[in-house]
């Protein structure tokens, strides 16, 4: 059973009944948003019968935002009573463990199960592995925590992934692309991969969902945003601090905002948080943008974008609420309080590379080891897209690595043991 979308007047009514259910505070704007749905409409059929599962638009009523400042936001209605809600869950497993504190799990597909190559991750890399491989007769599987794409299905518009002249949403291509594997007979299961063992024969992966073994593993696991590291940053996150401009932008409409960071990443962040916010103050501890010239142009000439060079964010001020950031200017050690609504930190990423970080080879980045073979450290070990040691990360470069790394396990699977 799908997860049914209702009105506020509807949601007013489901709480005077005094039923159990799940209501979904989204909004069509929101990437996040978007990126969950697989996810919670799987949560809707596996709880069909033990409890409802809706959504509610915020965009239908104002007030809504009085009380809720963060989508998207779950919240579990007990006997018509809130009594718990998660912001923003990171993968299905983390809406089932929030569900688990108040209504017995369903039962699962049990037993163990084995493939002749895993994918651990559904972004661009991860679902072009699964096309190569399952188009190739080979047992194919792709485990994705929410939803395909990644980073890259929080992307409103693509322009530099060949055969889309007009460009493309990455949470469209993202779909497109998981289609496309599964016509082939590639499967999918969301869930939360708890631990790995690589050097095992066959390779064992542990998740929320059960135990899975692989003949061989494609790592697509991906990078995540690097933070500034500074006090408060952590709990001001939907309070002012946000790093997808893409996923939080609406919410700052009208209001100033600065953007940390000066690569494509924050460029691209800052173009489109200037056609929403009514200023935007781009923060860069250089004295020119490190991003390509396709941006530097667009945002010389924005009448509201303005620039802090040489700067640094040194503290986030804020009562309950982000109100501004402190700067110190790296050359003068000049400080400087600036007003600002919201800050959108785009410094670097980090790669997501905790469950294999005592298992394979890393860089001093933390990315793994792999050449243009996508092979690691261990046989029948393959590293695609932006986990991989690389010098560019980019979707087209992912959606190669995914197509090298099955060359080289069927060459593994063909032959005698080694890569």
């Amino acid at each position: 059973m799908a997860a049914k979308s209702i009105s506020v007047a509807q949601l007013k009514d489901l709480i005077e009944s005094k039923k159990t259910f799940l209501v979904d505070f989204w909004a069509t704007w929101c990437p996040h948003c978007r990126k969950i749905n697989p996810a919670y409409e799987q949560i809707a059929e596996e709880y069909s019968g033990v409890l409802e599962v809706v959504k509610v638009d915020m965009d239908q009523d104002e007030t809504l935002w009085e009380e809720l400042e963060l989508i998207p936001t779950l919240r579990l209605f007990v006997e018509g009573k809130p009594v718990g809600s998660v912001v923003a869950p990171e993968s299905k497993a983390a809406i089932e463990s929030f569900l688990a504190g108040f209504l017995p799990k369903p039962k699962k597909e049990g037993g163990k199960r084995l493939y002749d190559i895993i994918v651990i991750g559904g972004g661009p890399g991860g679902y072009t592995a699964a096309l190569y491989a399952s188009r190739a007769g080979l047992e194919t599987l792709v485990v994705e925590r929410l939803s395909a794409g990644g980073q890259m299905a929080l992307t409103r518009q693509i322009d530099n992934y060949p055969g889309f002249a007009d460009g493309i949403g990455g949470f469209e291509l993202a779909g497109e692309m998981q289609r496309q594997a599964e016509r082939f007979g590639a499967r999918t299961r969301n869930a939360q991969v708890l631990s790995v063992d690589l050097a095992a024969q066959p390779k064992v992966v542990e998740t929320s969902e059960g135990t899975f073994l692989g003949k061989t593993v494609v790592l697509a696991t991906g990078a995540n945003p690097r933070t500034l590291g500074l006090p408060g940053e952590k709990e001001l996150v939907g309070r002012g601090v946000a790093y997808c401009a893409a996923c939080d932008g609406m919410l700052f409409k009208g209001k100033t905002v600065a953007v940390v960071g000066g690569g494509n990443s924050a460029a691209a962040d800052a173009l489109l948080l200037s056609r929403i916010a009514e200023k935007v103050i781009i923060v860069h501890r250089r004295d020119t943008l490190r991003a390509t010239k396709v941006y530097h142009e667009p945002l010389l000439k924005a009448p509201n974008v303005a620039f802090r060079w040489n700067s640094v964010v040194t503290e986030l001020l804020h009562k309950e609420r982000l109100t501004g950031i402190r700067l110190r200017n790296v050359h003068t050690g000049e400080e400087e309080d600036l007003a600002v609504d919201g800050v959108f930190i785009s410094v670097g990423r980090i790669p997501a590379t905790e469950l294999v970080a005592q298992q394979l080879e890393l860089d001093r980045g933390g990315y793994i080891v792999a050449g243009e073979t996508t092979q690691t450290s261990l046989p029948g070990v393959y590293a695609v897209g932006d986990v991989r040691a690389k010098p560019l990360r980019q979707v087209v470069t992912a959606v190669a690595d995914g197509a090298t790394a099955v060359h080289m396990a069927e060459e593994f699977l063909a032959g005698d043991g080694r890569p």
